[in-house]
């Protein structure tokens, strides 16, 4: 039983794994590695300094504590990886069956299963672990090799553990988000049901668009240090807010389409569905509206974010005519941006707001009921 466990999981989980990053281990294993030990240097370079340098990193390894931690990190960073595989894996149904087999063994034999399966999995970095404790311990670096070595075995078990305990667990099928257990019973609008999507599911997206833009706040107020308080410059980094946020107009596009095409059968007005949307944003973009009304002025603060939700609806409408079509949406949205730029830097950026409320509102108009679109 145990032989065929080991050979099941190996199958599953080992063989999976080195399949699915392949390229990674290839790249780090066998590139960087063999660049660091066995490169030949160009030029005039004598014998004994090319020793030295190829020797360099490993040594770095054990004697240097800045590098040790490096090093450290990075296996902890691959035991994570190694593990977010097996435990995707576990959490699909055809691996189910491990349930209701594998866990017929006793515990200390199912830990002992799941130590070999994450050994076979840090095969790549054991390799360069021994290699590293042996180039310590041959110049005297005990401690140090030893605190490497029994890191990594901490790590594995560590996983193996884990996947223990995960395997045993009861099977939940379709677990809600803890999101979803909070707001369960709330009443919630159906313009809003876009941004729970966003937070349920888009966590990592949402993150991103935000990283984004307050990369961009940063790089425009870095280059322009002496205007922090222009008009022209705040209305152009209320662009860039918005363009960072392409990618969660087009995703709620997406879903509109997927979910809430039934909104054409309501007896709500074109107004009010034209409008209402804005509910998502003003949610979506609430870090950013917080930063600007505690930087800027009353006015000034209502002026960016009626300006911002102008551009949003704008490029909202784009997605109409051109349909799922990302290409179309992202060419359509650069060149907007390009106008806009235009016309904040000759003053204009204020005009801009009616002439976007206006186009977006005749394209909607326009696209509202397109078939082809199967709603909004």
């Amino acid at each position: 039983m145990s032989l065929l466990s080991n050979t099941a999981l190996k199958k599953i989980f080992v063989d999976g794994f080195y399949r699915t990053h392949a390229g990674m281990l290839v790249f780090i294993f066998v590139i960087l590695i063999s660049y660091c030990l066995f490169i030949n240097t160009l030029g005039t370079v004598r014998p004994e300094q090319i020793d030295f340098w190829q020797f360099f990193f490993t040594i770095s390894i054990v004697s240097n504590p800045l590098i040790l931690t490096f090093y450290l990190i990075g296996s902890s960073f691959y035991a994570y990886k190694s593990l977010k595989y097996v435990l995707s894996q576990l959490a699909l149904p055809q691996q189910e069956f491990l349930y209701y087999s594998f866990t017929a063994s006793s515990k200390k034999q199912q830990f002992k299963n799941w130590f070999i399966v994450q050994v076979y999995i840090f095969i790549p970095v054991l390799s360069y672990t021994l290699y590293a404790i042996t180039v310590g311990l041959i110049f005297g670096f005990y401690f140090i090799s030893i605190v490497i070595l029994l890191f990594q075995l901490l790590l594995i078990m560590a996983g193996a553990y884990i996947c223990l305990k995960e395997n045993n667990c009861l099977i939940e099928a379709n677990r809600p988000s803890w999101l979803i257990r909070i707001n369960r019973k709330w009443n919630k609008p159906v313009f809003l049901l876009y941004s729970f999507q966003v937070f349920n599911q888009s966590k990592l997206a949402y993150v991103l668009t935000k990283l984004l833009s307050w990369v961009l706040i940063s790089s425009v107020f870095l280059v322009f240090t002496d205007l922090k308080d222009n008009d022209k410059l705040l209305k152009l980094i209320t662009s860039c807010i918005v363009v960072a946020h392409v990618a969660i107009i087009y995703q709620e596009k997406i879903f509109n389409d997927r979910y809430l095409s039934f909104l054409s059968n309501f007896p709500f007005t074109k107004a009010k569905i034209f409008f209402s949307f804005c509910l998502n944003y003003l949610v979506l973009l609430l870090p950013e509206i917080c930063w600007i009304f505690t930087n800027f002025g009353i006015l000034t603060s209502l002026e960016l974010i009626a300006f911002a939700f102008s551009a949003i609806l704008l490029f909202r409408s784009l997605l109409l005519p051109s349909g799922i079509r990302v290409k179309g949406f992202l060419i359509g949205v650069f060149c907007l941006f390009f106008l806009f730029y235009i016309f904040i830097m000759f003053g204009l950026g204020s005009i801009l707001i009616p002439i976007n409320m206006v186009v977006a509102w005749m394209v909607f108009r326009r696209n509202y009921l397109n078939d082809n679109l199967g709603g909004i």
